[in-house]
C-alpha cells in the first residue's frame, strides 16, 4: 500500500476548476506504478521478462469533486491476484483529508510479443491485502444499441503523444474520449457521480476511432469507442451524473 501526494496544476483543471476523471486516473496510475514497483512487480521489472500490466476495467465513485489548486493524496493497494486477474483499489483524498473518490480496478498480465493475456506470475498469488473498497469490480454488461441513434458521434485520430511505454494508447485517453459525448447541458449543470470504463482492445498510433454516446436513462450515458478499420469495440464506458 502506498500514499502518494500530488499537486493539482492549472492545466489539469476543467473550466469549472474541477479535476476531470481522466486526470484523476492519471494520478491513480502513477501511484499504482509506484506501489507495484515496491512489491517487485513494477513495469520495468515485468517488461524485462517480456510481459507487462494491462488495465481492463476501472470504476470511480465520487463523493465530492477535487476543485482548484490543491494538494491531494492517492492511496492504493493490491487487493489480490488469481491466475488471470489482479484487483487494485484506491481512495483519493482532497486537501482537507476527506475521501473524495473511491475506486477499484482489474488488471491482467500481457505477453508483449504475442499481445495476449498471460497467467499471473506465481509470486503474485501470495501477495494480497484483505482490505477492499465498497465497490464491486464488475465489467460492464453493455445493452444493445441496434437501431438507436446516438446522442453524439465524435471522431478521434490517435496521436504519438497518446502512446505509452507498452506501445499502445494509454488507458487514460480512452476515458477522456468517452467523456467527449456527454451533452454540454449535463456537463455544465451536473457533476459526475460514477463511471466505469472497460478496456477491450489495444489502439495504436494513427488509428481512427469513433466515439458514440447513448442515453438509456436520465442523467446516465453509455460511451462506445470503435476502431474504424475493423469495426472492433476497443472500450466502453457508463457514466452517471447528479
Amino acid at each position: 500500500m502506498v500514499e502518494e501526494e500530488f499537486k493539482v496544476r492549472f492545466h489539469e483543471m476543467s473550466p469549472d476548476r474541477n479535476v476531470p476523471v481522466w486526470m484523476l486516473q492519471n494520478y491513480f496510475q502513477q501511484a499504482a506504478a509506484i506501489d507495484a514497483e515496491q512489491l517487485s512487480y513494477g513495469v520495468e521489472e515485468l517488461t524485462s521478462t517480456g510481459v507487462s500490466w494491462a488495465l481492463i476495467s476501472i470504476k470511480f465513485k465520487f463523493f465530492s469533486q477535487i476543485n482548484g489548486i490543491q494538494n491531494i493524496k492517492v492511496k492504493t493497494w493490491h487487493c489480490y491476484s488469481d491466475k488471470i486477474y489482479s484487483r487494485r483499489d484506491f481512495i483519493i483524498y482532497d486537501e482537507n483529508g476527506n475521501e473524495a473518490v473511491h475506486g477499484t480496478s482489474l488488471w491482467v498480465i500481457i505477453d508483449l510479443e504475442k499481445r495476449r493475456i498471460s497467467k499471473t506470475p506465481q509470486a503474485m498469488l501470495t501477495q494480497r491485502l484483505d482490505t477492499i473498497s465498497d465497490i464491486e469490480p464488475k465489467t460492464l454488461k453493455m445493452p444493445s444499441f441496434e437501431g438507436q441513434m446516438p446522442l453524439s458521434e465524435e471522431k478521434v485520430v490517435t496521436r504519438i503523444e497518446d502512446i505509452d511505454i507498452n506501445n499502445h494508447v494509454n488507458n487514460v485517453h480512452f476515458t477522456a474520449w468517452a467523456m467527449e459525448g456527454v451533452p454540454s447541458g449535463t456537463q455544465n449543470s451536473k457533476t459526475i457521480k460514477e463511471i466505469t470504463v472497460d478496456f477491450k482492445s489495444e489502439a495504436r498510433e494513427s488509428e481512427n476511432i469513433t466515439v458514440k454516446t447513448y442515453s438509456m436513462e436520465e442523467n446516465s450515458f453509455w460511451h462506445v469507442l470503435t476502431r474504424e478499420n475493423d469495426g472492433k469495440i476497443i472500450a466502453a464506458a457508463h457514466s452517471v451524473w447528479v
